[in-house]
């Protein structure tokens, strides 16, 4: 005759070991789920990084042809960005409701929703270039489009763009690091541009509002560079955990102590 304390321990531990395989089951089956959302997300942030660096082709191509059709078409094309735009958040928020991930998804995720409201503010600056041109319609001397640096200065922006982009899908750090020196020309060129701009004005100054143009232009590259800048903070973010994107801004205040002290002392 079976003892029936044992029988009743042994079917509590088959119920155990029943409960235990349904868990790691359930576990199994939500790691593929949470793997297939990454993956999906992954791809769609892509795609829109995609789009963005196309409309920015486009609409430097635009700028240097003088070719108001084609900022048309980059106009037209912003609605694109913004449909990414929300789909992107509203995937974030699903995987974050539901399946709460953890240490690098949950940095993963929260680094896309940042990248995100990123790409579709350059969208919206690539599209308001765009609107500029078709504004402007005057074809400015190439001398004073040389003093501007204009043409070093779409280059190196879609250089940051292109390259932050591509340390957050490689998960480089390193690369994104190395952004920031870029960022400070294109700030120079920026600054350096108003005073020509200015000077340029004081001589025609009835050609004063196709000059302020140009110079918001130059004002949404700059911009367009900050962004960038912004998402190289998220690579690093995305891969270590660590928070960078004050850091320049700590330097700044650091030099301006520097120079304060420098002026004090003489």
């Amino acid at each position: 005759m079976p003892n029936p304390k044992l029988t009743t321990w042994a079917l509590a531990r088959l119920a155990a070991i029943g409960r235990s395989l349904d868990e790691r089951d359930w576990e199994d089956k939500t790691m593929r789920i949470i793997e297939s959302e990454m993956r999906d997300l992954k791809h769609k942030v892509l795609d829109m990084a995609e789009l963005v660096l196309y409309q920015f082709e486009e609409v430097t191509l635009a700028l240097n042809q003088l070719d108001y059709d084609l900022a048309r078409k980059v106009r037209l094309q912003e609605k694109r960005i913004d449909l990414f735009d929300v789909n992107i958040d509203e995937s974030c928020e699903r995987i974050i409701a539901l399946y709460q991930p953890l240490a690098g998804d949950l940095r993963f995720v929260f680094s896309v929703l940042k990248i995100n409201a990123y790409l579709e503010q350059v969208g919206d600056l690539i599209s308001g270039i765009a609107r500029k041109l078709l504004e402007v319609r005057h074809n400015f001397d190439p001398e004073f489009l040389a003093q501007l640096e204009l043409a070093r200065l779409i280059e190196q922006t879609r250089v940051i763009l292109s390259e932050a982009l591509a340390a957050f899908f490689r998960e480089n750090p390193e690369l994104a690091r190395g952004l920031s020196s870029r960022d400070d020309l294109i700030d120079r060129i920026h600054r350096d541009s108003f005073d020509i701009i200015i000077r340029y004005i004081q001589r025609q100054p009835d050609k004063a509002s196709e000059y302020m143009q140009l110079y918001l232009i130059i004002k949404s590259f700059e911009k367009i560079a900050d962004f960038a800048v912004g998402i190289a903070h998220e690579a690093i973010f995305h891969v270590e955990g660590e928070v960078t994107r004050h850091n320049d801004l700590n330097a700044y205040y650091e030099q301006l102590d520097e120079r304060n002290r420098h002026q004090s002392a003489s």
